[in-house]
């Protein structure tokens, strides 16, 4: 209705000054003075059927206008919600973009709900699958104004880089904007993250109980860290020999894709069937050469287009694969240059992990908490254990994203204080002033406990637990023994 309006009065505002103009167009041409000299028409001339038709033309738009102005008022409240709906859907598939334009998923995990990143550990110098947490329940635990921080300057000494401008990232405010809708589309309902907690806790406390054998899921993860790193120095060693393998079959792999449209295609996908068995088969002999980050196999059918369960077709694959075996023999050429400089770190790494599995500082005896903290009960010394594991470790104990391997004593602290030797005590008063810290979180500038100032890095938790299992958690850490 109001758009109809409003066309009716631009035309009748386009017609009064087409009327306007016409009137100052006609009877041109016949004075022989300027106009604005001439005498204009009489009293008796303008006040006749000429005036009226202009007085009734103003009146009509008058109405008109006097009309179409209420008219409008009352759709403006609609049109101006209808526009905040369009931007936040707008922000929403924006936000979206961005977060696919800028591989969160790649750390975060599909869906986000938790992966994670490669990252070199600063004690050791090794490569660790660094653990990256979930941010489909973040605002559970977080402000907006304290996830906006993160997104804006990272978290330094993790693998989390600043995303916004003015903290060095490529995002301006605006994107960082769209991506905290995003963010805040895909929180998962309350009920949905507490009915996780059970899980992560089982799985914490899994690694830390012994199996039949007498090994603990930690003290196998060390052991596949040992191995990991051996196999690298190993590949370090043979680097001068991958080398001499590797060239020439880099060699022939381009040669074979420069030549892939060249003879028989049965499957028509643009690489020859020649190429395809030729690439086949230095893909297998590659795959065999023990190098820094092995090569995998690539095994294509000249009788189909396509070779993996992906759908990508023989060109493409070949086509990657050739750069990978291209980039395998640049990596090789560095590390024979290097080899004494990396030969020596790769050790140290070694050493280092020996200690960890040698010292288990990761290891924490269930049965002494139960006897110390909980009179004997084994369950809810276990549970409470469970809970700092899942929840609290990755920021009270140092190394604890890095893996087993890297973990030192429990509360060591890292990006959060130190918990151990009591000083929980020694902070908050009481239990209760504790547990209410616990369940809230800290807040930039606010103080709490005995001279705490808060810097809104703790995140609340009495959304994500239970109030027993809040309880647990408090007992725990004020506990005589936490491992």
């Amino acid at each position: 209705m109001s758009s109809i309006v409003v066309v009716v009065v631009a035309l009748g505002a386009f017609g009064w000054l087409a009327l306007l103009v016409g009137s100052g167009m006609r009877g041109r041409g016949k004075a022989e003075i300027a106009p604005n000299l001439e005498p204009f028409k009489t009293d008796d001339e303008l006040e006749n059927r000429r005036l009226d038709k202009v007085l009734s033309v103003s009146v009509i738009l008058s109405v008109a206008l006097a009309i179409s102005l209420p008219v409008y008022w009352f759709g403006e409240r609609a049109r101006q919600e209808s526009f905040v709906e369009q931007f936040d859907e707008e922000a929403l598939e924006r936000g979206g973009h961005h977060v696919e334009e800028f591989k969160c998923s790649d750390c975060h995990g599909a869906g986000l709900v938790g992966g994670s990143a490669s990252y070199i550990d600063v004690r050791s110098g090794v490569t660790v699958s660094w653990t990256a947490p979930s941010l489909n329940d973040i605002f559970y635990r977080y402000t907006e104004d304290e996830i906006r921080f993160w997104l804006v300057y990272g978290r330094a000494n993790t693998p989390m880089p600043a995303w916004g401008s003015t903290g060095g990232g490529p995002m301006n405010e605006q994107q960082i904007e769209e991506v905290l809708r995003y963010l805040k589309e895909i929180q998962v309902p309350q009920d949905a993250v507490l009915a996780q907690v059970d899980g992560k806790i089982l799985a914490a406390v899994g690694a830390l109980e012994a199996n039949d054998e007498g090994s603990t899921g930690a003290n196998i993860a060390v052991s596949l860290s040992i191995q990991s790193q051996e196999a690298l120095i190993a590949s370090i060693e043979a680097a001068d020999e991958s080398l001499t393998l590797l060239e020439p079959l880099s060699e022939r792999a381009v040669e074979a894709l420069a030549s892939a449209e060249e003879g028989l295609d049965t499957d028509e996908d643009g690489l020859s069937d020649t190429a395809e068995i030729v690439l086949s088969q230095i893909a297998a002999n590659a795959a065999e050469v023990p190098i820094l980050n092995p090569l995998v196999a690539v095994t294509m059918d000249p009788e189909n287009p396509t070779t993996n369960a992906v759908g990508d077709s023989d060109i493409t694959v070949a086509a990657e694969f050739v750069a990978a075996l291209n980039n395998a023999v640049i990596q090789l050429e560095i590390t024979v240059e290097n080899q004494d400089a990396f030969r020596a770190s790769s050790n140290e790494g070694l050493a280092i992990l020996l200690l960890a599995q040698r010292d288990q500082l990761y290891s924490i005896d269930i049965q002494a908490v139960a006897d110390a903290t909980f009179d004997g009960n084994y369950d809810e010394a276990a549970r409470a254990i469970g809970i700092f594991q899942s929840h609290c470790a990755r920021c009270h104990t140092a190394g604890y994203s890095s893996g087993p391997a890297f973990t030192q004593e429990v509360g060591s602290g890292a990006l959060g204080p130190a918990l151990w030797e009591g000083r929980a005590n020694v902070q908050f008063v009481d239990a209760d002033q504790m547990l209410a810290f616990v369940a809230n979180g800290s807040e930039l500038g606010k103080g709490y406990g005995v001279n705490g100032i808060g810097r809104g890095y703790m995140p609340g938790f009495g959304t994500t637990l239970s109030l027993d299992d809040l309880e647990l958690l408090i007992t725990y850490l004020r506990g005589e023994v936490l491992r």
